[in-house]
């Protein structure tokens, strides 16, 4: 559960910040400032950071498992950290990508 929060949820998380900050530009525009484009971009930063943090984890503890590795393990633990580290890149590159969606909005204004 860990790795796919950071696999599917974090793109899906840019997808509805930019999506929710494109409904709220009027709104925005109406009340004079960006504190709800900032807000949502905000939750969503937070939230896109947290799922790749517990990836990282994730891929950090698999790292650990396959360096001891057990008589009976087989290929299970390369396979799940595998996943695990491409969980934690998907993740940052959302992090990456909700940072890159926020600066328009911080230079420009709302209307």
């Amino acid at each position: 559960m860990k790795t796919w929060l950071a696999l599917l949820g974090a793109p899906s998380i840019v997808l509805g910040c930019l999506s929710v900050n494109y409904a709220l530009v009027t709104p925005a525009c109406f009340l004079g400032g960006h504190a709800l484009l900032d807000g949502v971009s905000a939750v969503s930063l937070i939230v896109c950071v947290a799922a790749t943090l517990l990836a990282w984890h994730r891929w950090r503890d698999a790292r650990r498992a396959h360096a001891l590795p057990t008589p009976d393990a087989g290929s299970r633990p390369a396979r799940a950290g595998f996943i695990a580290a491409v969980a934690a890149g998907v993740g940052a590159l959302s992090v990456l990508s909700v940072i890159a969606i926020s600066i328009p909005q911080w230079l420009l204004s709302a209307c």
